[in-house]
């Protein structure tokens, strides 16, 4: 039986002391960076992006596998090798965090479930989802890409894709924000990712306007670099049109950068897909790409909710 010991009444004067106190207001929690791995090498670089990137935004960071194969019924003994086999895939993602970002604040958890729909239940209680690309062409992103193309259309919080290789990126490269992909305020939100990951980087901020000059007529405080100036006075903002750019132009203007950063487009969680070009980006960007979800998308009512994410 459990025990404690008893304590003594307090007298009045401690009474009234801690009436009149009030209690000290907390910072709310830092929500985590999440990573989604499978144990492959595309995944564990996508850890240790993940790790980086955790620490420089002093975050928590998430480990996730979606064990599908757990669900299996098999005979008596073959659940613990599988489960044993899950374990090993988050406990190396763990070591490489670690060893990437020996401060960085991780945990690791296996969810017997479908990798999109695990991924977006942990994405609306982090803040950042970061995933493994392999994919390197049509071939086969009929096979590997849509984990990441659905995850990327339908997350409420923005989703960076990290590309299987990767050639080093020269010093000062800037951070690369690309403007002109849907409603003027998606590049408002595009730009404060952007602006914040390069200031948190130490790297310029490059702006890649794509819609032609006729349709910037209602400008948005992206679109103004003297705004820029009053909003980011420490930060060096570049500013390029590109009026109609195709998916290659794109890459042709912003790789090699630490991050290219642009809107996952229009939509809601329910039927929002990537277009072509995003498709395409996905397939061949060789630098970390982040999807950033549109601003306006249609409120989901719970039962809504539940069918889009699983």
């Amino acid at each position: 039986m459990p025990t404690s010991t008893p304590i003594a009444p307090p007298d009045a004067a401690d009474a009234d002391a801690r009436a009149g106190a009030r209690p000290v207001p907390q910072d709310p929690p830092v929500r985590e960076v999440v990573v989604g791995v499978d144990g492959s090498e595309c995944g564990l670089r996508a850890v240790r992006w993940a790790a980086h990137e955790a620490a420089r935004r002093n975050a928590p960071l998430r480990i996730v596998h979606a064990a599908t194969y757990l669900n299996r019924r098999r005979a008596a003994g073959a659940q613990s090798a599988e489960l044993t086999r899950a374990r090993h895939i988050t406990g190396q993602a763990f070591t490489v965090a670690r060893h990437s970002e020996h401060d960085v604040r991780a945990s690791t958890e296996v969810v017997p479930g479908d990798p999109v729909g695990t991924l977006l239940r942990a994405a609306a209680a982090g803040q950042l989802v970061v995933l493994g690309s392999s994919t390197t062409g049509a071939a086969d992103e009929l096979v590997l890409a849509p984990v990441t193309a659905r995850l990327a259309a339908r997350s409420p919080q923005p989703v960076v894709v990290v590309p299987r290789q990767r050639s080093g990126t020269p010093a000062g490269r800037p951070v690369t924000a690309v403007l002109g992909i849907g409603d003027p305020e998606d590049d408002e939100a595009v730009a404060t990712f952007a602006a914040a990951a390069a200031r948190r980087s130490g790297v310029p901020l490059a702006l890649l306007q794509t819609r032609s000059t006729g349709r910037t007529a209602a400008q948005t405080w992206a679109d103004d670099l003297q705004e820029w100036t009053r909003r980011e006075p420490d930060l060096d903002v570049r500013r390029t049109e590109l009026a109609r750019a195709s998916a290659g132009d794109l890459l042709s203007a912003a790789c090699p950068s630490p991050l290219l950063v642009l809107s996952a487009g229009h939509g809601h969680l329910l039927h929002r897909t990537l277009d072509g070009p995003h498709r395409w980006l996905l397939r061949h960007c060789t630098s970390p790409l982040a999807l950033v979800p549109p601003v306006h998308r249609r409120e989901l009512d719970p039962r809504e909710e539940i069918i889009a994410i699983g």
